[in-house]
């Protein structure tokens, strides 16, 4: 149940072009509403957030029910969708007392867990005045837009401690190296001569690896975790503490990651290449015409959001696993693009590179990126 209904919401947030940090929101409530039903069956954990007992109750339904719930909430549009789905995990269990409290069981967690998360802040409004000088972010071609999900940063985390201006970060970013210094010319150089659309260092397989991510990785590494899981022959309860943690600190490492990004506010490789003289740093040399491979995200730098992301998830799947070893592949989509990996850290350098080879990231900002999302997932699965 707990594995369908995974691919049910990830799909759900792809036909809702939902964006990614909103996508593992929602993948986040749709786990965290699972883990309680189920865990109100099983109860082998304490409970996330709705501590109920139905120990009689069909654990398989309440978690279809859950799943459901939440998304028929998020994504009013899909109903018809969603109710065929839930109609399809009910045929699985036969009909009796078991199936009908596991039915009111799952719809009870979903509305109390859809109302403790309706107002986070996720659609708040927040404001943003582009600033200017060496360094700064600016708007990137080709949308030229405001950066976006400026409240993001304020949205109330899943696991970890709410960001508040009075108080000390629980995760420090280190910060982007000074536009003056060495340590930024050596980022620059390489995304300049690898992450440039018409590159002639950049390997083909480097251009794999940066157009197969280029997209959401909300969607492979949930499809990693089924993989593993199907593996390891995991039990209903402990795949809903998987898919939980796995979408919980996915979701926080990107609330934290976008505090960072307003707080930090540094330009794209595509800003400073063409505007390297702003930088006073005689080791950059500026070009013009300069495209990356990829479309610069419409949002600030430093960090990466896609290496938080993955930072975090392959913390998760390292921990829930046992190792490193994983024998995995996942073909993006809408390009068609195969990748196979033998371990879960290889998944995780590979999502750095990628925004490197790009053109969209520095080395800096991919690596800082994946240091804090494992650190955000190691803190969760200490204190859960």
């Amino acid at each position: 149940a707990v594995t369908d209904w995974n691919q049910t919401a990830v799909r759900a947030t792809e036909i809702a072009g939902a964006p990614v940090p909103v996508q593992t929101r929602a993948m986040s409530i749709v786990h965290a509403a699972m883990f309680d039903a189920v865990n109100a069956v099983v109860r082998k954990y304490n409970a996330y957030a709705v501590d109920l007992r139905a120990p009689e109750a069909s654990a398989e339904v309440a978690a279809a029910a859950a799943a459901h719930g939440i998304l028929v909430r998020l994504y009013p549009p899909q109903k018809a969708i969603t109710d065929v789905a839930l109609a399809s995990s009910l045929s699985k269990v036969p009909d009796g007392p078991a199936k009908d409290q596991g039915l009111r069981l799952g719809q009870e967690v979903a509305e109390k867990l859809f109302a403790m998360r309706k107002d986070d802040g996720a659609s708040a409004q927040a404001s943003y005045t582009f600033g200017s000088g060496p360094g700064i972010y600016q708007a990137t071609p080709p949308m030229n837009v405001n950066p976006v999900l400026s409240q993001w940063r304020s949205v109330a985390p899943f696991l970890t401690k709410p960001f508040t201006v009075n108080s000390p970060r629980q995760f420090s970013f280190a910060g982007p190296p000074d536009v003056t210094s060495a340590a930024f010319a050596k980022d620059f150089d390489e995304v300049k001569r690898l992450g440039s659309r018409v590159s002639t260092e950049r390997t083909t397989e480097q251009t794999a690896v940066a157009i197969h991510w280029a997209g959401s990785e909300v969607p492979p590494f949930n499809a990693i975790a089924r993989a593993a899981s199907a593996t390891k022959s995991l039990s209903l309860i402990e795949n809903a503490r998987l898919f939980a943690l796995l979408n919980m600190t996915m979701a926080d490492s990107l609330i934290v990651g976008f505090e960072a990004k307003y707080t930090f506010n540094f330009w794209r490789p595509v800003t400073a290449i063409r505007n390297a003289s702003m930088a006073n740093n005689v080791a950059l040399t500026a070009d013009a015409s300069w495209e990356p491979l990829l479309v610069s995200p419409p949002h600030q730098e430093y960090p990466s959001a896609h290496c938080l992301g993955a930072g975090a998830a392959v913390a998760v799947l390292q921990d829930v696993f046992g190792g490193d070893a994983t024998s995995a592949s996942y073909v993006y989509p809408p390009l068609g693009v195969l990748r196979r990996w033998t371990s879960f850290g290889q998944i995780a350098t590979e999502v750095e590179n990628s925004r490197v080879w790009g053109g969209i990231h520095y080395r800096t900002a991919v690596e800082h990126g994946t240091v804090i999302g494992r650190q955000i997932a190691e803190f969760a699965l200490k204190t859960t």
